[in-house]
């Protein structure tokens, strides 16, 4: 189902919560307890909201378009987003604002800005909304890549590293409809 979404709270630098990372067994990777810092749940939520854009965007380019595999990869971002909001509640995170909002809304205005520029973009042709793919996934590679720094060894870090292999096979679909 569609998820909703969660502005990027404002950043409280430095400051620890009290909050401990849930733990999960894996035989490939030592989980460490380690507490989150408020700038890690924010991004979380930024994050879940980013997520919640690129599942936005692609539903609306796979209704213009028909490209199947953009419907594809929006059920693929749907899972991230649900992710995500499993991290949020499992950390007690208010999420209420972002399940609230409908598709193409969002409380961020940064990400609201971009939703409306990226469908402005995608509106000229195929080709043009697959390029908007590409530029969505090389901001979440980015995006995964700076949240998941400095939590190494936390459910919450190894779910952005999950998250990132699939963006990059997103970028890499997208590149190869566009060869």
């Amino acid at each position: 189902m569609k998820k909703a979404h969660h502005s990027h709270p404002s950043k409280d630098h430095g400051h620890s919560s009290a909050v401990k990372p849930h733990h999960a067994d894996t035989s490939d990777a030592q989980i460490v307890s380690t507490e989150y810092t408020q700038d890690d749940l924010a991004q979380l939520l930024y994050m879940l909201e980013e997520e919640k854009l690129a599942g936005d965007v692609y539903e609306a380019l796979y209704e213009q378009t028909g490209i199947k595999t953009l419907n594809q990869i929006a059920a693929s971002e749907d899972k991230h987003f649900d992710s995500l909001l499993t991290q949020a509640e499992q950390l007690g995170l208010s999420v209420d604002s972002i399940l609230a909002l409908p598709e193409g809304q969002y409380t961020d205005p940064a990400l609201q800005a971009l939703f409306d520029n990226l469908m402005l973009s995608a509106s000229p042709s195929t080709t043009a909304a697959l390029e908007v793919g590409v530029a969505i996934e090389a901001t979440d590679i980015a995006d995964l890549q700076a949240a998941s720094d400095g939590l190494d060894g936390t459910l919450l870090g190894d779910v952005y590293d999950q998250l990132l292999l699939g963006s990059i096979n997103h970028l890499n679909t997208f590149e190869s409809l566009l060869a």
